[in-house]
C-alpha cells in the first residue's frame, strides 16, 4: 500500500485524505487548505495588506463581498506576495471560474501574475520590491476587476 502511494504521490500534483478515507486529486492552485497569507504564500509571509471586493453574490440581498485580494511581505525571501480568494458567497466559490491576480512593482512595472480556472483562489504570485510599493490587480468572470492601489512601500 505504502509503495502504491508513493508512486500516486509523484505521480501527481496534490493529494488530500478525505474524512472518508479516500484520496482525491486537488489542482495546485487550490491544494491549500488555509487561505491565509502564510497558508498560501509560505511560512515566513505575514499580511501587510486586504481588501474585500463586493458584488452581485448568493447572499438574500443579491449583493455582497464576493473576493478578497490579499498581499504579504517575507522578510526571509525579501519578496512581496498576493492572492485573490473567492468569497463563499461568491456565485462559482467551489465551481471553476475565470479568476486572476496580478501583483505590480511601481517603479519600473515590473510584475507576476497567475490566472485560469479556479475553484477557490487565483495565485501566489510574489515578487521582489525592495524600497518600493507594490499593487495586486484582481479580476474575478462573475464580478468584475479591482486594484488595491499602491501598499507595503517600505
Amino acid at each position: 500500500m505504502r509503495t502504491v502511494l508513493r508512486r500516486t504521490a509523484l505521480s501527481v500534483s496534490a493529494l488530500t485524505l478525505t474524512t472518508a478515507g479516500t484520496l482525491s486529486i486537488v489542482s495546485p492552485a487550490n491544494a491549500a487548505a488555509n487561505f491565509t497569507i502564510p497558508g498560501v504564500c509560505g511560512s515566513s509571509y505575514y499580511q501587510v495588506y486586504s481588501q474585500t471586493e463586493s458584488g452581485y453574490d448568493k447572499s438574500s440581498d443579491g449583493w455582497g463581498t464576493v473576493v478578497y485580494i490579499k498581499i504579504g511581505y517575507s522578510p526571509v525571501t525579501g519578496k512581496n506576495c498576493a492572492f485573490i480568494q473567492k468569497s463563499t458567497t461568491n456565485y462559482s466559490y467551489g465551481q471553476e471560474s475565470g479568476l486572476s491576480i496580478a501583483l505590480r512593482r511601481q517603479k519600473d512595472g515590473a510584475y507576476d501574475y497567475d490566472g485560469g480556472s479556479y475553484k477557490y483562489f487565483a495565485g501566489p504570485v510574489k515578487l521582489s520590491a525592495p524600497n518600493q510599493c507594490v499593487s495586486a490587480d484582481g479580476w474575478d468572470d462573475w464580478a468584475g476587476h479591482w486594484s488595491t492601489g499602491w501598499h507595503a512601500c517600505d
